[in-house]
């Protein structure tokens, strides 16, 4: 029942008058709209609390690590280089990635490894980007892994050696890099460099030995794929037809957690086209529950007409276009980690391993920031939970 107001002075509109009919309207239209609003934001509000990183291409100081922190960076994709760390059987040079470790562990950020490159006494190749797949070569991969993964994993040789410093403990492992690349899974002995013979089943049976190794020194590890290049030079190559090839290999998806993909792309469009036909791949071939770390993903500064070198406000652009789409389509395509190539360009010098590579930093030479490195700012700001588990497949 609806009272009129004791004194009839006061300001009052009849239910059934125009002004409030108009007021009811309009508060109804706001409420749809808040209601229709809810999905965008609570999607934005659920970005997990570790999803977009860095990975380490270059030059990294002490106070980069202390900014990242700042800006709410949780994980970074850092390199094991097998060659560098055993040049000769049996010696062994931790040093530098003791020294990442550290830096990340002291700055809340947890490292992501992903191991790659052969020494020659174990592969008779000077070419690091020939794996180790068979035989003697394969024993000491894997032996190897071992010895890496029982030093970083909780409790590991690493950190029982320094007791004071707040665990980070490394739980992925990442195998090899690009492999359906020539330059990074490639026969012994010929140059340029030829890819290995039915390269995808190779890696198949690759994963399947290092997982068992892996499995061995910490069963609760997860292990990632190689990112597969979204750039290779055959089409038959492209990262959704290696992973079809792949997932043909008899119970291959009880050994790895997660896909990884490296959808560098001219534009967006691209981008997005690439992760989705990987995501169908995965799909149609038993691999439906098996999340996709982005595990590079950028574009360059420069100007120079190289086709991922943008120029700065291009680059800043392209980031928060791809960031966008992806946490809009997070959930349909199931990724899990969003690594951004990189955080600081390296210093001028020799010629560059890829096109964009000496401009692809959020950050120049010299410290400074670029636009670019203002837009990933605001998406790492995002992050806090949200998050969902996976479990391999059976």
């Amino acid at each position: 029942m609806i009272h009129r107001p004791a004194h009839a002075d006061t300001a009052w509109t009849s239910p059934r008058s125009p002004h409030r009919g108009r007021r009811a309207l309009l508060l109804l239209a706001l409420t749809a709209l808040a209601v229709a609003l809810l999905p965008v934001a609570a999607a934005q509000a659920r970005v997990p609390k570790v999803f977009f990183g860095i990975d380490q291409g270059g030059f990294v100081t002490e106070p980069d690590y202390r900014q990242m922190h700042d800006i709410k960076v949780r994980t970074m994709r850092i390199a094991i280089n097998w060659k560098r760390i055993e040049p000769h059987r049996g010696a062994f040079a931790w040093g530098e990635v003791d020294g990442k470790v550290t830096a990340l562990a002291r700055n809340g950020i947890a490292p992501a490894m992903f191991i790659f490159g052969a020494p020659a006494w174990a592969t008779g190749s000077n070419n690091q980007g020939v794996p180790p797949l068979k035989g003697a070569a394969l024993r000491n991969w894997k032996a190897f892994l071992k010895k890496a993964v029982k030093r970083y994993k909780k409790g590991g040789q690493f950190w029982r050696d320094h007791p004071g410093l707040p665990v980070k403990a490394v739980k992925s492992w990442q195998l090899w890099n690009e492999p359906n690349l020539a330059q990074y899974f490639a026969k012994a002995g010929p140059y340029p460099p030829q890819l290995v013979s039915h390269a995808a089943k190779a890696y198949a049976k690759f994963v399947k030995a290092s997982d068992k190794a892996i499995s061995t020194a910490d069963r609760h590890a997860k292990v990632v794929l190689a990112g597969l290049s979204g750039n290779p030079k055959k089409r038959k190559q492209s990262p959704h037809k290696f992973i079809k090839k792949f997932l043909k290999v008899k119970k291959v998806t009880k050994h790895f957690d997660a896909a990884a993909l490296h959808p560098y792309a001219s534009k967006v469009n691209k981008y997005k086209s690439r992760i989705s036909k990987f995501r169908k791949a995965l799909n149609k071939g038993g691999a439906k529950k098996k999340p996709i770390w982005l595990t590079e993903v950028g574009w360059g500064s420069a100007i120079d007409g190289q086709r991922l070198n943008k120029g700065l406000a291009g680059q800043a652009k392209l980031l928060s276009k791809s960031f966008t789409v992806t946490l809009k389509k997070r959930k349909k395509w199931k990724i899990d980690r969003l690594y951004w190539f990189d955080w600081r360009d390296p210093a001028p010098g020799p010629p560059a391993t890829c096109s964009f590579c000496p401009s692809a930093g959020l950050l120049r030479f010299d410290g400074t920031s670029k636009p670019s490195y203002k837009k990933f700012k605001r998406f790492t700001r995002k992050q806090g939970g949200g998050g969902h588990r996976h479990r391999r497949a059976t």
